[in-house]
């Protein structure tokens, strides 16, 4: 996939998780952007290439672009067994279950990037791969933080707990406002989607639910705003 655009490339630049397989620049970039990004593509053995406007467009399927674009063949999630083990000992991490809109779960990753969580798990079924769309909607968050994909969402949540987590599923009924919550040292948030919320069986495995408290009419929030306030909260409470 072509991740264009000059901020989500450069992240792609600097992540150590991820390695694009080449840079590819429009001859209508101005010299000094050309260079920077040339320069940052040669630190990493990442070879350059330059090519007219039309050629850009063609390859990475953008017209009107900023005509920085770079190739990445795989996203490399990451293994489960290996981020855990690596966790740090006070953590926050995000369980995702059927979110599917590229738009969201880039948000998300935003998010997790600005407020520290320490990775976002998301299963195999129902919900949106890493994708050029997902990389934009990150602002390029998604080549730094670590995604782990799983094959069963609540047995996930079950083997989080044996590692020490509590896990709270994020839902407008929540038992306990997210404000007046006191976060373990590993705890990990379960987002659902908006239309159809968390699924019975992971809820039912969590260790309790929370809410965000909301003006009386407002159902719900956006799940990425909701990621927001979450992690902005529980990051101040744990940094602690």
């Amino acid at each position: 996939m072509w991740i264009t655009g000059r901020h989500p490339v450069e992240e792609l630049l600097a992540s150590a998780r991820q390695k694009p397989g080449r840079l590819l620049l429009s001859e209508s970039v101005a010299a000094g952007e050309k260079s920077r990004m040339a320069g940052m593509a040669s630190e990493r053995g990442i070879p350059c290439l330059e090519c007219p406007d039309d050629e850009w467009a063609r390859r990475t399927g953008e017209r009107g672009g900023t005509g920085i674009a770079a190739e990445l063949a795989e996203y490399r999630y990451a293994d489960f067994y290996d981020w855990e083990a690596a966790l740090p000992e006070r953590v926050l991490v995000f369980l995702l279950d059927g979110i599917t809109d590229p738009q969201n779960l880039g948000a998300i990753l935003r998010n997790a990037r600005a407020f520290g969580v320490g990775g976002v798990i998301v299963p195999k079924d129902r919900s949106c791969p890493v994708t050029a769309a997902v990389f934009r909607a990150s602002a390029g968050a998604a080549a730094h933080v670590p995604i782990v994909l799983v094959t069963n969402l609540a047995r996930t949540v079950e083997t989080l707990q044996e590692k020490g987590f509590w896990l709270y599923a994020a839902a407008e009924d929540g038992e306990t406002d997210v404000f007046a919550m006191k976060p373990a040292a590993r705890t990990g948030i379960v987002l659902g989607s908006e239309e159809r919320g968390i699924r019975k069986l992971v809820r039912e495995k969590c260790d309790g639910s929370v809410r965000i408290p909301m003006e009386p009419g407002v159902d719900s929030l956006n799940v990425g705003v909701t990621a927001g306030i979450i992690a902005f909260h529980l990051r101040a409470l744990m940094s602690k």
